[in-house]
């Protein structure tokens, strides 16, 4: 059944200004956090390049760093990342920890290749 709108109620037209007001206050508001949210990705990916910058020398001085220790410490260090990394992979752990567990291990493994001189002895 439909109504005539000469026969709504007197305060259906009300009602409907006040959706209108709403849709309104609520469009206004999705532009601004809209607008908000461009300006912060702006902001953002104009410091990446600092960043990525800063990464690298930070990775630069920890490889050395770890450059500078034994083999056996870093052999030691690196198979205790692995053995971390799978136990949490048998227990579960969800993938994010379980990466974070192993990524010392990489770390190590690229400072051991990096390393400078002429060790290219097999481990005995």
């Amino acid at each position: 059944m439909t109504t005539n709108p000469e026969s709504r109620p007197p305060d259906s037209a009300a009602s409907a200004g006040r959706g209108r007001e709403r849709l309104g206050d609520a469009v206004r508001r999705a532009s601004e956090a809209i607008d908000q949210a461009a300006s912060s990705a702006r902001t953002l990916v104009s410091h990446i390049p600092e960043t990525a910058q800063a990464a690298r020398a930070r990775a630069n001085t920890t490889t050395t760093a770890l450059q500078t220790l034994p083999d056996s410490t870093l052999r030691g260090l690196a198979a205790s990342s692995v053995g971390l990394g799978a136990g949490f992979y048998l227990a579960g752990v969800p993938r994010l920890a379980t990466a974070a567990a192993v990524a010392p291990a990489m770390i190590i493994g690229a400072a051991i290749i990096l390393r400078p001189g002429d060790r290219v002895a097999a481990p005995q």
